[in-house]
């Protein structure tokens, strides 16, 4: 459904550089349940409002090289901020 040319710009945040105890729990908890470790559960409220639950994902670089295995697909660069997050630039692998 796209071009050969075709490029995905993404944010993340590589969940395991954290020394935060509550965030480290919730990834030893994630790994308990065969969840990945920055996989988190999330709902958003307002007053009297609220989302329904969704799934949102952030990975480390060796996660999401992973996960784009196979996919056709692969990272051309990831830019780095200095901390966690990171933007990795996805490109189509060339046949």
């Amino acid at each position: 459904m796209t071009p050969p040319d075709a490029r995905i710009i993404v944010e993340s945040n590589d969940p395991t550089q954290t020394k935060n105890p509550c965030h480290l729990a919730y990834q030893k908890f994630n790994r308990r349940r065969g969840r990945m470790p920055g996989q988190l559960r999330l709902r958003i409220r307002y007053l009297t409002y609220a989302t329904c639950w969704f799934d949102y994902l952030i990975v480390s670089k060796n996660e999401m090289r992973s996960i784009l295995a196979g996919t056709g697909w692969r990272i051309s660069r990831f830019i780095d901020s200095g901390g966690s997050v990171y933007v990795a630039v996805i490109e189509k692998e060339q046949s």
